[in-house]
């Protein structure tokens, strides 16, 4: 991209920033109850990508892009209404595509109710579910996003991975202003030099391979049939990874990350932690809502030892 162009798409953004709210597109999408409004925010907050993201204690706005320039998508919830108010810049016509990607991020149509009954008849996971009514599994704005998250995210903290995530954006991403940038493509991932993540060459392996294979296959490409064998056969993604990416990205709820620690954590009962196989037997009786089954454990288990200091996810 010429200095030209990329200095008119720095103004661009930086005269769409100063107008911020209202933007000038909006709609409300209807949002089945219960739902959990706080969870996903703060599930959001904690995973924000610095300099793409923003949660505050009552919406979410991100830097998007219609294909030519830099634009915002910003959410909140009206619990009056029980509704979510998107509003979003660039074209009006740009509609269908940001409404998909609302319900992609905060599936405001899943109607959890069922989900609950079923869970609820374990008397152990009830406990949960109960105390816990209208949990979503957070999604995000693109399939390749979440997948490098993952990645990213392997074996590290939360709050490790975002600080990741911020320096992938500055490597590989478009920058807008001095704080705001666009999330890379896959594309500009492969062709980045990603040495200053400061994470094991193996892995920065794995990230130029995954973002070949949404180059070559689209950010629609985890809907197809057999994905989960195709992503595992990628170098670097295990049963973990892929479980947790089709669990924020597909439809189907039955997705779930095999060995997750906080899992094995919640559902061993003696001091030492519970086996893979063990815990793949459990979470079978919870199909076809894994995904569910998981949010509600990452959502309300808490180790005794941090009983006193107990956080929000």
């Amino acid at each position: 991209m010429n200095a030209g162009r990329e200095t008119s798409r720095k103004c661009s953004f930086e005269r769409l920033y100063k107008i911020w709210m209202p933007l000038p597109h909006s709609f409300a999408l209807p949002v089945e109850s219960p739902f959990d409004w706080e969870y996903l925010l703060a599930f959001l907050r904690l995973r924000a990508t610095p300099g793409v993201e923003t949660v505050t204690g009552s919406g979410y706005s991100r830097t998007i892009t219609d294909g030519a320039e830099p634009q915002t998508f910003a959410v909140t919830y009206d619990c009056i209404s029980a509704t979510l108010q998107i509003a979003y810049s660039g074209d009006a016509a740009a509609r269908s595509v940001v409404e998909s990607r609302g319900k992609q991020i905060f599936k405001p149509d899943v109607s959890t109710r069922p989900i609950e009954a079923f869970l609820s008849r374990d008397r152990w996971l009830g406990g949960f579910v109960m105390r816990q009514a209208g949990l979503r599994v957070p999604g995000g704005w693109s399939a390749f996003e979440i997948s490098v998250r993952a990645v990213l995210g392997q074996q590290i903290s939360v709050p490790a991975a975002t600080t990741l995530m911020g320096r992938l954006v500055r490597a590989a991403g478009t920058q807008l202003s001095e704080t705001a940038w666009l999330f890379p493509t896959p594309q500009q991932v492969v062709q980045a030099r990603l040495n200053g993540l400061s994470v094991p060459a193996s892995r920065l392996e794995t990230v130029k391979t995954l973002a070949a294979f949404f180059a070559e296959n689209g950010d629609e490409c985890l809907t197809q049939e057999k994905i989960k064998d195709r992503l595992l056969a990628l170098k670097g993604i295990g049963k973990w990874t892929a479980g947790y990416i089709l669990m924020r990205t597909g439809h189907d709820h039955d997705h779930w990350p095999e060995g997750d620690l906080i899992l094995r954590k919640a559902l061993s009962k003696k001091k030492e932690m519970i086996a893979h196989a063990d815990l793949a037997e459990a979470f079978s009786q919870w199909s076809p809502y894994r995904s569910y089954a998981t949010i509600h454990i990452w959502r309300g288990f808490v180790p005794l030892a941090k009983t006193l200091n107990r956080s929000k996810l």
